[in-house]
């Protein structure tokens, strides 16, 4: 017999659909990092709302154990405000599909691989919107936008607030590792502040065979948490480089980008209701097809940084330089 709305269903309920949010978390090197550091969160609301430390108080003195001191109020904290952003794909199976799958071993085939094109299109969507430098209004906040010296974001400008601005080299267009303001050392250290610094370096895949070669062989240590999900690095300072084709320069940023992350000040925020919400098969008849059914997968959420001045980027490297 031919695939059924029912048989479909159920096949689905327990074999895929739990696993679409898969892709997204295990294939990206920093929605990977965030989902192992518990920086996955959900948050409800009409807007996604964070409180940021932008300033010091500034108030410890040396005084004279009966001086008199005065007490200021000092702003230190704001809060920052996103909008949730939404990103949905589908699936459908034709007519012809569910004629021609019949039997057992070829429905469980097909929905599967219909599940597959789910995956790797939400995956594919979700490294676009991270890297992509012209981002449309409708994507949740890339990493174009939070690492930036200059730009807004999260309503917060950078000159209401100095110490909200990250590292930004725009002249750099070769990489190396020590020397002056532009070597990669020197953006590692002006985005350091105590314990806080970038703990995670993501480039295109050109630029991290770049990085790689630029390290002696004595200094190389794979990070073992990333190695475990099947990601390729090699550290500097003792912060994981990972190379993501999504970088790569047929893809985002042209090939020239290279990110400094600390991925403590990083959460990415979904809707509880619609974390990767995937709805059943359902017939297409009202919609005019004919015999046909579909599914879809939703998100709803932001990317939400507490603190921008721990991240740095170059934007216009060159990896043959």
């Amino acid at each position: 017999m031919a695939l059924g709305i029912d048989e479909a269903n159920t096949v689905s309920d327990k074999f895929y659909d739990k696993t679409i949010t898969q892709q997204v978390y295990e294939k990206s090197p920093l929605f990977y990092k965030l989902k192992q550091e518990k920086k996955v969160r959900w948050d409800g609301g009409t807007q996604i709302q964070f409180a940021i430390r932008y300033n010091t108080l500034d108030s410890a003195i040396n005084v004279n154990p009966r001086e008199q001191i005065e007490f200021g109020q000092k702003e230190t904290r704001t809060g920052g405000v996103l909008d949730y952003k939404f990103t949905v794909a589908d699936a459908m199976i034709s007519w012809d599909e569910r004629v021609k799958n019949t039997g057992k071993p070829q429905i469980i085939n097909l929905l599967r691989e219909k599940t597959d094109e789910l995956q790797q299109d939400m995956f594919n969507k979700f490294q676009s919107d991270l890297y992509n430098t012209t981002q449309s209004s409708k994507a949740f906040s890339g990493l174009d936008e939070i690492v930036d010296a200059g730009d807004s974001y999260a309503g917060i400008a950078v000159a209401d607030a100095s110490e909200w601005a990250a590292i930004e080299n725009t002249s750099a267009t070769e990489l190396y590792l020590y020397g002056d303001s532009n070597s990669l050392s020197h953006q590692i250290n002006l985005s350091t502040f105590g314990p806080d610094k970038p703990d995670l370096i993501v480039t295109s895949r050109d630029l991290y065979n770049k990085a790689e070669s630029l390290i002696q062989p004595q200094e190389r240590f794979e990070d073992t948490m990333m190695a475990d999900a099947g990601f390729t690095t090699v550290k500097f300072h003792g912060i994981p480089i990972v190379g993501d084709y999504a970088l790569d320069a047929s893809t985002a940023g042209s090939g020239t980008y290279m990110y400094g992350l600390c991925c403590k000040y990083f959460e990415f925020r979904c809707h509880p209701d619609y974390d990767f919400k995937t709805t059943p098969w359902k017939e297409l008849f009202q919609a005019g097809y004919i015999n046909a059914m579909a599914k879809a997968v939703s998100w709803a959420g932001n990317i939400v940084c507490k603190m921008r001045k721990v991240n740095f980027k170059y934007t216009a490297l060159d990896y043959t330089n």
